[in-house]
């Protein structure tokens, strides 16, 4: 009997102290998913893509269904999310002056050997704010490399698509920009 009733204060305990870390790290939890769901639905469909028109085709997963996918998890999950950069693809992901300042600072970090904050990180001085960096990775360049790797058939694809694309020139494990979740 005395050692049942421990149990059940412990597990009281327990459940009462993953109630209370729940509630403070709420919105940074619904950010995280947020991001998760886009990072995981795009890679999913990237992959897809590839796998069946090469990197050319790859293009319209970034230009028709990030945008697709971005909206219907902002429904489910009330938050805005976007993915943005200082060297823009699409003009349309611009960021706003908080996401800028952040971006700088980011770039200035990862230009002189810094740490870039890995998982899910909170706007400096915004409580709604949340972020998660994206760094390239050897897949991306076949889009955001060097425009004289490229093949012709991406080169072609991004004008058409991109005309004022200034997302090139990367190098594997450079800093792209971020995915920004507002949590409304």
């Amino acid at each position: 009997m005395e050692k049942r009733c421990l149990l059940l204060v412990a597990a009281l305990l327990m459940a009462t102290t993953a109630i209370s870390a729940a509630g403070t790290d709420t919105k940074q939890m619904v950010a995280a998913k947020a991001i998760q769901q886009l990072t995981g639905e795009m890679r999913l469909k990237m992959s897809e893509s590839l796998q069946k028109g090469g990197p050319a085709g790859a293009i319209d997963v970034c230009a028709k269904d990030a945008p697709a996918i971005s909206s219907r998890i902002e429904g489910e999950l009330g938050v805005t999310i976007r993915r943005t950069s200082l060297r823009l693809r699409n003009p349309q992901n611009a960021p706003d002056a908080a996401e800028r300042r952040l971006l700088e600072s980011l770039a200035a970090s990862h230009k002189t050997g810094g740490q870039l904050a890995q998982g899910v990180t909170a706007f400096p001085a915004d409580s709604n704010r949340f972020y998660k960096v994206i760094t390239m990775e050897r897949t991306c360049l076949a889009c955001h490399g060097e425009l004289a790797t490229m093949s012709e058939a991406v080169r072609h694809q991004l004008s058409v698509t991109y005309p004022e694309d200034q997302s090139v020139g990367y190098r594997e494990g450079d800093f792209r920009g971020i995915v920004s979740v507002r949590v409304k």
